[in-house]
């Protein structure tokens, strides 16, 4: 009766989990930066270009490629949109925008960002700013803008989700408020991190005993912190598709291995070469911020904790369910039939980042 009990309980959570990763879609993200400058707060925001293309048909010719002309050509629209999903206060009233330049901005991957350069004049120094950003909400409504605002030597980091609000401090670093941010960023991309989620079930449905599979775990976790941190400081720059490819190659790799190799040793070996790719993976979010040191490693540390805190709770979670596949007599037959189903994640996932 345990047994049957687990093997329902394992069965419904990889068919939610296949369920969730056919229909679920990308973290869509977007950048924000502001500075204090006297009686003006500047911002510059990074849209990705094929989310705003979709919603406000900038590629008029539709030749896949927005140029600056078609950039300009839709000014109004593109000013409108600001009206509609930014509101600013500065001091005591809302303040309207000035839209200054439009352009393209490309990311360490050379994927293409629409990128806006606007200013929020006042009459007077700014000693207060509440901020709300709803960017590409129409079409995603978990998006995510990443922000950071610079006053003077203060620097302020914040994410901006389901319409919440900033009220950022100009006069002393809101050190709690932003790592509470990136904590609660790196706990759901961890969890909504379908690759990462398959890759790590790869590992641990093998795994023989709790010692092991602890083992296991704390390999990964110190292999992707090294390369998170590497890569989000700017010491080393990763071509993104790569990554994301030899992600899905390592997948892949675990997937066959658990079928072919009965009695696999030393996995702790692989999970640590492996997990230093997937930090590079977990870098990608990060990298687009351009922020001070000083920020980005509170904001490194609190997304990297966030990430932690997400793969114990999904390990003491899945626990009960491993544990009992490794006492029964079906066991061999339960692990080729889930290796062979994240081979097939694994490979399509790389057909589609390296070739398609």
């Amino acid at each position: 009766m345990k047994t049957r009990f687990y093997w329902i309980l394992s069965s419904t959570v990889f068919f939610c989990l296949f369920s969730s990763i056919v229909n679920s879609h990308p973290l869509s993200v977007s950048y924000a930066e502001f500075t204090v400058s006297g009686q003006t707060l500047n911002a510059i925001y990074r849209l990705p270009m094929d989310d705003m293309d979709l919603l406000l048909g900038l590629d008029s010719d539709l030749d896949e490629i927005v140029s600056e002309n078609e950039i300009s050509d839709t000014r109004d629209s593109i000013n409108n949109y600001i009206l509609e999903h930014v509101t600013v206060q500065v001091n005591d009233s809302v303040t309207s925008h000035s839209l200054i330049s439009m352009g393209t901005w490309l990311d360490s991957d050379d994927f293409p960002y629409l990128e806006l350069v606007v200013e929020y004049p006042t009459d007077a120094l700014i000693q207060y700013a509440k901020i709300q950003l709803r960017f590409l909400s129409d079409l995603y409504p978990d998006h995510r803008t990443l922000a950071s605002l610079t006053s003077g030597e203060i620097s302020n980091q914040f994410v901006f989700q389901h319409s919440n609000t900033w009220e950022p401090e100009l006069t002393k670093q809101s050190a709690l408020t932003s790592a509470i941010e990136f904590f609660a960023f790196g706990l759901e991309h961890i969890v909504t991190g379908y690759d990462h989620l398959l890759f790590l079930l790869g590992l641990l449905i093998v795994s023989r005993g709790l010692k092991n599979l602890v083992i296991i775990v704390t390999s990964f976790t110190v292999a992707h912190s090294i390369t998170l941190a590497m890569a989000t400081l700017g010491l080393v720059h990763p071509v993104g598709w790569i990554v994301e490819s030899a992600i899905a190659l390592s997948i892949l790799y675990v997937g066959v291995e658990n079928i072919l190799v009965k009695e696999v040793k030393y996995r702790w070996r692989l999970t640590f070469a492996f997990g230093l790719i997937h930090g590079f993976g977990f870098a990608g979010l990060l990298q687009g911020m351009d922020l001070e040191n000083a920020g980005l490693i509170l904001s490194l540390f609190s997304f990297n904790l966030g990430v932690e805190v997400g793969q114990i709770a999904i390990v003491v979670l899945a626990w009960p369910m491993l544990n009992s596949i490794a006492r029964t007599k079906y066991k061999r037959t339960i692990v080729n039939g889930v290796s062979g189903v994240i081979s097939i994640f694994g490979l399509i996932w790389f057909i589609q980042r390296a070739i398609l």
